[in-house]
């Protein structure tokens, strides 16, 4: 199962993942990022994590800033650490990546491994943002991608469905 769930930001995406996930005791492999609060006049930093490593927060994972609703993108992170956990993930196994938005447009490896997942024999739960970028609208056209708004993944009675196809 390919799922991508989404939504703009606060809709509901990582919730409606975590009521999926109840369902199943499969390992989870993949990435998260994370928005860091930030003072009023200085830009949150934003990391990107593994599900397979301890969290920590330096120039290694952070993957940009954000100000004043604009995003500064640290493109090597993805093409460093995001190419490397990606290329990790063993044959079949059930991936997460929570959130893909528009700071990887510009990370050309990454957005490869990204479609080497899909394409591949991997379960995938995706959440991205309600965007359009030529990155973003590929992962919605995708072949093997099933679509879903937050809204309507946060459904009980889909989440039960999602995780037995998983």
């Amino acid at each position: 199962m390919k799922l991508v769930i989404e939504g703009h930001s606060g809709s509901g995406k990582s919730t409606a993942v975590r009521r999926i996930l109840k369902y199943t005791d499969r390992e989870i492999w993949g990435l998260w990022s994370e928005k860091m609060p930030a003072a009023e006049d200085l830009p949150a930093p934003v990391y990107l994590h593994s599900y397979r490593s301890p969290i920590r927060y330096s120039d290694d994972n952070r993957i940009g800033v954000c100000q004043h609703r604009c995003a500064q993108s640290f493109p090597k992170v993805f093409e460093t650490l995001g190419v490397e956990t990606l290329r990790s993930i063993p044959e079949g196994s059930l991936v997460l990546l929570d959130e893909i938005g528009v700071m990887e447009s510009e990370a050309r490896q990454f957005q490869a491994e990204l479609f080497r997942l899909l394409d591949g024999s991997f379960d995938v739960i995706l959440t991205i943002r309600d965007k359009s970028t030529p990155l973003l609208d590929a992962i919605r056209n995708h072949p093997m991608v099933q679509c879903v708004s937050a809204q309507a993944a946060n459904d009980e009675a889909f989440c039960r469905e999602a995780a037995k196809k998983l």
